[in-house]
């Protein structure tokens, strides 16, 4: 970005775009910032308006492309089923980057468990309304499978990826089947939810796509996606749990035949961003190796079981 845009700059816009009665007692405040986005949080009388600001240059990434239009589109569409926060605003902002703005009311308690969480995706995976204009992305199996080829092939000289060939599942061990494709959110952990005065909802839709709800259940019980978002992995009874409360049971069980090949990708994937960010984003690239770590040793798991 050649600007940088500044809270100062940030709360004369929002007055001019969101239906805030009374400014004088809204208070805005920065939140972590992760790698592709900026967030606010606007707290005004019984609403709060998240923030996000999109850095350009991520629409590219070999597994989770950033495409803000996407969260766009799917909040739009969701937040009529009570799946997603409501859409308050998509625009560009003051210095030129995507800025979106999502709004609700909010909850007594911040607390979602995992019950509620396989409830939430669940109805999603049900959801027969389609949203127009997303990336089809890798879906079953096979085509997972090669993804996690591909972005190892971009680092041939990497010791580590040769190791991690070796966890590589046998193309034999599921017979490849046909995938019916729907909308999947393909980030979808606890740090992805969000405690509303309606009930839980989902956020983050920016790497959205048309794909395998069986990508979510991986998701929510990998722990290399959890370390990304600064969380604890999951313990084995709450995985269980998890699990019981998905409310399809053919989905749960071609997670339980195919997640080998969702973990061994998202391994592939993280040593692929632990190398390249090396130099460019040290912190980044530890965070990425930490991530790999958990992947690794899930695998090791599954393997020996």
């Amino acid at each position: 970005m050649s600007e940088r845009l500044s809270d100062t700059q940030l709360l004369a816009f929002l007055k001019t775009r969101l239906p805030v009665a009374d400014w004088s007692t809204a208070f805005l405040r920065p939140l972590p910032v992760n790698y592709t986005s900026r967030f606010w949080r606007l707290d005004a009388v019984e609403r709060v308006y998240v923030i996000k600001e999109f850095f350009p240059g991520n629409e590219d990434n070999p597994l989770y492309p950033t495409l803000p239009q996407q969260e766009a589109d799917a909040l739009n569409v969701l937040a009529r089923h009570a799946l997603a926060p409501d859409l308050e605003s998509f625009v560009t902002s003051p210095t030129g980057t995507p800025l979106l703005v999502y709004g609700y009311d909010p909850a007594k308690s911040d607390e979602i468990d995992v019950g509620e969480a396989a409830d939430l995706i669940g109805r999603f995976a049900a959801l027969k309304e389609t949203i127009q204009g997303h990336q089809t992305v890798p879906a079953g199996f096979h085509e997972v499978l090669a993804r996690g080829d591909a972005m190892l092939a971009a680092i041939p000289d990497s010791r580590k990826a040769a190791n991690l060939k070796r966890l590589r599942p046998a193309d034999t061990l599921v017979e490849k089947r046909v995938v019916a494709r729907s909308l999947v959110h393909r980030s979808f952990c606890l740090g992805t939810i969000l405690a509303t005065a309606g009930g839980a909802r989902l956020i983050d839709w920016q790497y959205a796509g048309l794909g395998d709800p069986v990508e979510d259940i991986a998701g929510f019980v990998s722990p290399g996606l959890a370390t990304l978002y600064g969380l604890h992995p999951l313990v084995a009874h709450a995985e269980e749990l998890f699990l019981k409360h998905y409310p399809d049971r053919e989905t749960v069980g071609r997670f339980l035949e195919e997640r080998s090949a969702y973990h061994w990708r998202l391994a592939a994937y993280c040593l692929l961003r632990q190398e390249t960010l090396t130099h460019s984003n040290a912190p980044a690239a530890r965070a990425y190796g930490r991530a790999l770590e958990e992947e690794v040793d899930l695998l090791l798991r599954l393997k020996n079981r």
